[in-house]
């Protein structure tokens, strides 16, 4: 069975009006059934001085975070520094270029039930396949690497994230959005079922992911290599 190969997935771009080319890893992809235009996550890191020659980390320090299509892109931005507001817009309006390499290869499905630590260690890296339907009826697949799982007799857990949730999915009060998906951390301890903590302003303002949420009536699929 094919599932989406993470180790060799990247999203690659060059500046419009500037030669500096720059590529980023894929942690998690949402899609729709039968669609080829997913949406693609990058892992957030913290903003530098690019080519500096100075101190690096630019001050007051934040981090930011790409979410794509084929034809648009959101930048989630998060920190002290003041007038960083996500942001979105066409490929065009920054790049000259940007191209997203997803390459899926054959992966061995594992059997939730016979997950245990031997099994774990044997396939590791091992990626989870959801699948939800959404409130308009459409299919989604979200597939992502696995960070932590814990086993013990026929039982298991897992947490990862953060991962692509289709606002399709579920309404997740309070939470932001960006290319039409919440980021959240997920926690599995249940086939049928994903508890969410999403990313969205708290109590102080600040962003964090506190917002919690279930989708049940879900497929998982756990594939090792």
């Amino acid at each position: 069975m094919e599932a989406m190969d993470f180790e060799r997935s990247s999203i690659s771009w060059t500046l419009k009006g500037d030669d500096i080319n720059g590529s980023w890893r894929i942690i998690a992809t949402a899609c729709r059934q039968d669609s080829t235009d997913c949406i693609y996550l990058a892992p957030a890191v913290m903003a530098g001085k690019i080519f500096g020659t100075d101190r690096l980390p630019i001050e007051p320090p934040f981090s930011y975070q790409l979410v794509a299509t084929r034809d648009r892109h959101a930048m989630v931005r998060e920190g002290e520094a003041r007038g960083r507001s996500d942001s979105e817009a066409d490929h065009g309006v920054t790049f000259s270029s940007f191209e997203i390499h997803a390459p899926r290869n054959a992966r061995k499905r594992l059997e939730i039930g016979t997950l245990d630590s031997g099994a774990v260690t044997q396939q590791w890296p091992l990626s989870v396949r959801l699948k939800a339907r959404g409130q308009r009826g459409e299919l989604w697949s979200l597939e992502f690497p696995l960070s932590h799982i814990s086993t013990r007799a026929a039982e298991f857990q897992m947490e990862t994230g953060p991962v692509l949730i289709p606002r399709d999915l579920i309404e997740i009060p309070g939470a932001s959005i960006a290319a039409g998906c919440y980021l959240a951390y997920i926690f599995l301890s249940n086939a049928n079922q994903v508890d969410l903590l999403a990313f969205g302003p708290g109590g102080n303002q600040r962003r964090s992911f506190g917002h919690f949420a279930r989708i049940g009536g879900i497929e998982t699929e756990i594939f090792g290599r």
